[in-house]
């Protein structure tokens, strides 16, 4: 049903107001370099749905489930953003355009003939298949642990996510190739998600908008590259570019040459980014909350008796998977995502206009205590009682366009986690000074040293600093 939006709209929402003679700038300066207090602050102030406005665009934040739902449900109504749609003037047929038209960045019914067509290869049944491949990835990674040594979890469990995300993506080897693609795709996002690449689009040297760009030319050399070798060898595995590549050669119309470029750089993208995130952050809860890491130990014990997990058992192991989904409800992999209206619509008795962003938060919903007790405590046992919504809990977004790679993911997570902590036990370096940052994930800016010990230690939680301790409260 269309409805006619309101002129007054805006009064009828409370929210901030702009800064006299500077405008909204300050406010979104302000959310730029400190996203989750500025998300939090706003939610404390003016409730579940705050009123904002950036120059010409209006900005809705909303923090409620049922408005989470309202807004996901329809993804006809309500377009994921892609280069064309955000405030930003990016070059349309740059290669950065190209790298980013990507499945989770498309909408209408074009987007959703390539989900159906790939969903498949996502199905529970068909994913097992790459059990191996996850098993092999992560002795690969510990084969080059010792004892006693100090490493970077941070960095080593990017470097296994990307593995990880490399066989099933990709059929390539993970240690030769996929991390190369990986790296370079992490240089472009970082530069995508920079602040002054989005407050100075300046395509001129020296600035990060062109070096964005340029970064962008090589991402789509590299995926190029890909592409060819995969046709030059035979499309004969099971991986999710040789079936993208043969839609493309059976249908040229069905798939472009650039979505497939886009498919291929968002979709390996979207298999470790998470991953990385989880990984790295629930080992480093698990090191502060020596009693929760202890009946992760016992289950594992229990269950796979020092062994590696079959494809059986890692649908029996309820506490790890509450630790992974509680690690994902305390650090989302996107902190923030957003809709825009492609016609007028009501919200909450608000009739809104076409063209208004919707901002959705599922760091902030993830912390509403009528939703979770206790949100800011890390407590991996709740999971074994509830079953909270797709829109209460976002990890991977939800409604029709919820990630395909769900179960895929948890797999993977599963698989890595439990070999991981059968075989160490991992200690924060004490007096580690652990500080977050990013504008859409939360990563640990110095790193996360850990030392590695002999299992079977009887772990206890490290002294730390750090703005850590305003996203999860310690003991």
């Amino acid at each position: 049903m269309t409805t006619i939006a309101s002129p007054d709209w805006r009064m009828d929402i409370p929210g901030p107001e702009p800064v006299p003679l500077l405008g909204w700038l300050p406010r979104l300066i302000r959310f730029v370099f400190n996203p989750l207090s500025t998300l939090e602050s706003l939610r404390r102030q003016y409730g579940n749905m705050v009123r904002l406005g950036v120059g010409k665009h209006s900005v809705i934040l909303i923090f409620d489930p049922e408005y989470n739902r309202h807004i996901l449900r329809d993804p006809s109504v309500f377009y994921t953003y892609d280069l064309e749609l955000v405030p930003v003037p990016f070059p349309k047929d740059s290669s950065l355009a190209h790298v980013t038209t990507g499945m989770p960045l498309m909408n209408g019914p074009r987007h959703n003939d390539h989900r159906s067509a790939l969903l498949p290869y996502f199905h529970r049944k068909f994913i097992a298949r790459y059990h191996d491949a996850c098993v092999d990835a992560t002795e690969r990674k510990l084969a080059s642990w010792k004892i006693g040594a100090v490493v970077d979890l941070r960095t080593e469990m990017e470097q296994l996510a990307m593995w990880l995300a490399t066989v099933p993506v990709l059929g390539l080897d993970p240690e030769e190739e996929g991390e190369a693609i990986g790296r370079q795709l992490e240089r472009t996002m970082k530069l995508l998600f920079n602040p002054l690449a989005l407050l100075f689009p300046y395509n001129v040297p020296g600035f990060p908008y062109h070096s964005l760009l340029k970064s962008g030319e090589e991402m789509e050399r590299v995926v190029r590259k890909v592409i060819e070798r995969k046709k030059a060898e035979g499309l004969k595995g099971d991986d999710i570019l040789s079936a993208m590549i043969q839609m493309r050669q059976q249908d040229p119309d069905r798939i472009s040459e650039h979505e497939l470029i886009g498919h291929t750089a968002t979709m390996f993208r979207g298999g470790y980014n998470p991953n990385g995130m989880v990984l790295y952050w629930a080992i480093f809860l698990l090191g502060q909350h020596p009693n929760t890491l202890k009946k992760v130990l016992a289950e594992l014990a229990q269950t796979l008796r020092e062994d590696i997990p079959t494809t059986e058992q890692i649908e029996n192991l309820p506490y790890l998977e509450g630790v992974i989904k509680e690690t994902m409800r305390l650090f989302p992999a996107g902190t923030w995502t957003a809709r825009l209206a492609m016609q007028p619509f009501e919200l909450n008795s608000h009739s809104l206009p076409k063209g208004t962003w919707v901002v959705m938060s599922p760091y902030v919903t993830h912390r509403i205590p009528e939703v979770f007790p206790e949100p800011y405590k890390f407590l991996p046992e709740r999971w074994l009682s509830i079953h909270p919504s797709a829109y209460e809990f976002m990890p991977f977004s939800g409604g029709p366009r919820y990630c395909i790679g769900m179960s895929l993911g948890l797999m993977q997570l599963k698989i890595a986690l439990a070999i991981i902590l059968q075989r160490y036990a991992l200690t924060l370096r004490p007096g580690t000074v652990v500080t977050c940052e990013g504008l859409n994930a939360i990563r640990p800016k110095n790193g996360l040293p850990m030392i590695l010990s002999q299992p079977g230690e009887e772990p206890h939680p490290t002294a730390f600093e750090g703005n850590v301790k305003a996203i999860v409260e310690f003991s």
